[in-house]
């Protein structure tokens, strides 16, 4: 009787993460509104305004695959965690974060969805250097 009963519970389980919906696609800010990109890791950060590297920052992030992970707080708990901040022409700021898991990154928007990109683009965020 026991064994039946987990077996069902684990079946329910199952089921309802394979339900959970996917991530919307990742809101980006169009490259022609950004002013800048304020990049933060490790306690540093660097402020990056070359339109060509915003550029193809947003070409990255854009090609991010959606994830099933729920995105529930302002900021992910993570240990190893970059930020990276928008600003753009109006002044407001759009911010997103990418951080590792389990030998795979990710980008999280808060509240809007998860999205699995590769380590090159946490590379790219990740380099403070000047």
């Amino acid at each position: 009787m026991k064994r039946t009963l987990w077996t069902i519970l684990l079946a329910a389980m199952l089921l309802f993460a394979a339900c959970a919906p996917k991530a919307g696609p990742l809101t980006l800010p169009d490259a022609d509104d950004v002013t800048e990109v304020r990049l933060e890791y490790g306690g540093e950060s660097v402020v990056r305004a070359d339109p060509g590297w915003i550029g193809i920052l947003l070409e990255d992030l854009a090609a991010a695959q959606p994830t099933r992970k729920a995105t529930v707080q302002d900021v992910p708990d993570k240990e190893d965690l970059a930020a990276v901040h928008f600003v753009l022409e109006d002044g407001s700021e759009q911010t997103l974060f990418v951080y590792p898991e389990k030998d795979k990154w990710y980008i999280e928007r808060p509240y809007e969805g998860v999205y699995e990109t590769d380590q090159l683009l946490w590379a790219m965020v990740t380099d403070l250097s000047e």
